[in-house]
């Protein structure tokens, strides 16, 4: 059995003069990083506790008086502020009459389980103690509530005020949603607030891939105030976890010139994804409705997630051999071919990947998140293929080819592919830039075009090992 102090620095106290049961007491609480301080005579404990109040004490039943002084006397024992437990030996067990009428958070017994005895004990009052933080932090958070909403009741004028803050978080939010389906959430999101004239400055905190950093968008907007990474130390699993909220709190507070208000946003996790800060200087922003406008965001974001879960047009997607096939056929319809076919090359950042081993790019998580954005801006007549890591082949009607270029072209400028990285500070001034580029309709000369680029790079080998796997399966459909 185990016990842990769960980030708790434990104060306690030993009232015995038998020093050998003190020493096994105190040696069996150094076993969970808890030092004890030792007192032998009721009076120096008396005047000691009275100062400052341990988080536990250990009293021994020999020493429930001296002289005229009784513990059942303390102040502190009288206004039950002192947590104490009783320690009795075989030959003392008989004194512990003499706690009647009193309130210990346990009794202790010397005998060969004191060891776990006192981690039982030791359990308990952090226990104790961390329900009693959090009840304070809650209360503290309920009468911060309770004095907001008392001030926005007693400010408000009439009820037309709430009805406009609505209706505008109402509309913001819609924007926010729409906008998402052509840019992740994040973005849209800022763009938003950027042009909210009563926002003075704003800044955003969410986790990287692996849940172990806290990063901030790398966007240049004139409100937007830029947060530096924090590493965490542990995974946060479960969204942004309290450990983790206080951190980048303390950091947005000292880059505010007015503490900001905090605004969590959640997906569905135990704890939120994304930590907002804003900042306003207009007294009338006292009163909105910071609460509400959490719940309304959140509530967008868990749509766009489930939104993102849905299958969006599986058909669009095409095998590599049938996308070199259909390149075949548009070939021979020439200029009446009702297609036509772009090709996005992601080498520039397949390369940034590769010559940082030491630095993990998150493969499975860019390519989910890429293709899930993708999907939601791509008109449904449009076909795609995948050609492993380096590119991704586009055949788009006709009538089609400018907006969706202009789409993918936005699309590509805008996706955050810093994120992806371990590390995001090694890799912001890289050219990780996808390219876009209109191919003539021809399997042998897209090859030839995908074998260019890796020339250019340099890349021999891959450029081998690649028109190897593509002449292989040319011949086997040619078969």
């Amino acid at each position: 059995m185990q016990t842990t102090t769960q980030g708790l620095e434990l104060s306690v106290a030993i009232l015995m003069d038998d020093l050998a049961s003190a020493k096994e007491i105190a040696a069996a609480l150094r076993q969970h990083n808890i030092f004890a301080h030792l007192y032998q005579s009721l009076d120096e404990f008396w005047v000691a506790t009275n100062i400052q109040i341990p988080d536990l004490s250990i009293v021994d039943v020999t020493k429930m008086s001296q002289g005229s002084i009784q513990f059942r006397n303390h102040p502190k024992v009288l206004d039950q502020t002192l947590t104490y437990a009783f320690f009795s030996k075989e030959s003392t067990k008989i004194l512990l009459q003499s706690t009647q009428g009193l309130n210990p958070i346990g009794f202790l017994h010397n005998d060969s389980s004191l060891n776990s005895q006192i981690m039982s004990l030791m359990t308990r009052r952090i226990n104790e103690m961390r329900f009693a933080k959090e009840k304070a932090e809650l209360e503290t958070r309920i009468q911060r509530i309770q004095s907001r909403s008392q001030r926005l009741i007693s400010e408000r004028s009439d009820a037309e005020e709430f009805r406009a803050h609505f209706d505008f978080m109402r509309t913001l939010c819609a924007e926010i949603e729409n906008d998402s389906t052509r840019q992740d959430f994040t973005r849209s999101l800022l763009s938003k607030l950027e042009k909210w004239e009563a926002i003075e400055g704003y800044g955003v905190f969410e986790l990287n891939q692996n849940g172990q950093k806290l990063i901030s968008p790398e966007i240049s907007k004139k409100k937007y105030h830029p947060f530096p990474s924090l590493w965490l130390g542990q995974v946060n699993e479960h969204g942004i976890e309290p450990f983790a909220l206080e951190m980048a709190t303390q950091v947005a507070n000292d880059l505010f010139d007015l503490e900001p208000v905090m605004i969590r946003i959640y997906s569905g996790a135990a704890n939120p994804d994304l930590l907002l800060y804003v900042s306003f200087k207009e007294e009338r922003m006292v009163n909105f409705p910071w609460e509400v406008f959490e719940t309304m965001l959140s509530s967008s974001l868990r749509k766009l997630k489930l939104y993102q879960q849905m299958p969006h047009y599986s058909s669009q997607f095409l095998p590599m051999w049938e996308a070199l096939d259909n390149m075949d056929r548009l070939q021979k319809s020439g200029v009446d071919s009702d297609l036509r076919i772009i090709a996005l090359s992601l080498i520039p950042l397949t390369e940034v990947a590769k010559k940082r081993p030491n630095n993990k790019f998150f493969w499975s998580s860019f390519f989910n998140d890429f293709f899930l954005q993708l999907s939601g801006r791509l008109d449904k007549s449009t076909k795609l293929s995948l050609f492993g890591p380096w590119q991704v082949v586009f055949f788009i009607p006709r009538e089609n080819v400018e907006v969706e270029t202009q789409m993918l072209q936005n699309f590509i400028r805008q996706f955050g592919y810093w994120k992806f990285f371990e590390d995001n500070s090694q890799v912001l001034s890289e050219d990780m830039m996808p390219s876009l580029k209109l191919i003539p309709a021809s399997s042998s000369h897209y090859l030839r075009i995908f074998e260019k680029e890796f020339q250019e790079l340099g890349v021999k080998e891959e450029e081998k090992r690649l028109m190897t796997m593509a002449r292989k399966d040319l011949k086997r459909l040619s078969i």
